[in-house]
């Protein structure tokens, strides 16, 4: 396996060390193009939605770890915001309003977590844990 880890100031601008971080363990791992474009928005998501919404813009820290493994590229992203499970988060809401009427925004997660292979939330000592999943297509002559 091969790992790397990643510490953000939420307070920050850090959207393109989250892509430089994701894109890196998308190339060792041979994602497609396509994985890794999802599996960076993914990212950047739930990074950029931790220190807006669960620091509230205060600033705090964001833990990166990733991985590659046989089967899989892994990120994992944790924090010490307020518990946040985005698996229960329901845009249902907003989609049925009027598209004239909606607010803007909310449509994040949705987007990007739906296109992941897998995603895990817990919370684990206090903190934040979320494990994005792109499993690795075998290339031709692998």
């Amino acid at each position: 396996m091969i790992g790397c880890r990643l510490r953000l100031d939420a307070g920050a601008s850090f959207a393109g060390r989250v892509a430089e971080f994701v894109l890196m363990l998308a190339r060792t791992g041979t994602l497609h193009t396509r994985q890794a474009y999802w599996l960076r928005l993914a990212a950047d998501e739930i990074t950029t939605n931790i220190a807006q919404h669960g620091y509230g813009g205060r600033g705090g820290v964001i833990d990166l770890e990733g991985g590659v493994e046989t089967d899989r590229v892994w990120v994992r992203v944790e924090d010490d915001a307020p518990p946040f499970d985005p698996t229960r988060y329901d845009p249902a809401p907003r989609l049925a309003a009027d598209p004239a009427l909606r607010e803007e925004g909310g449509y994040g997660l949705l987007l990007a977590l739906g296109r992941l292979d897998e995603f895990v939330y817990d919370r684990v000592g206090g903190r934040n844990r979320n494990i994005l999943v792109m499993r690795r297509t075998p290339r031709e002559g692998e």
